[in-house]
């Protein structure tokens, strides 16, 4: 076997690995192409979810929170300007 013949085999063994790695590769993109499309359905699917709980849930309970602290700090107001009126009906008694 001379040198010719035995490069030319060479260059076929490479081109051949070459193709099967090609092929490969192609494979193993295309799984992770589609484990990706499936990850982002399910992000998706969460992202709609914490939207939902977000609108249902958080900001009426949010809302509802400061609702209910507005109504306390007017009644702490309603309370003090009965202890001023009450303490200056007092004195005026006196």
């Amino acid at each position: 076997m001379d040198a010719t013949t035995f490069l030319l085999v060479i260059i076929f063994l490479v081109a051949v690995v070459l193709i099967a790695v090609g092929v490969y590769l192609i494979i193993v993109l295309t799984e992770f192409r589609a484990t990706i499309r499936h990850t982002n359905k399910i992000l998706a699917h969460v992202d709609s979810l914490l939207e939902i709980v977000d609108n249902k849930i958080a900001r009426p309970a949010s809302s509802l929170v400061g609702i209910l602290g507005v109504v306390k700090d007017v009644a702490d107001l309603f309370k003090d300007f009965q202890n001023k009126v009450h303490k200056h009906g007092e004195s005026h008694e006196r």
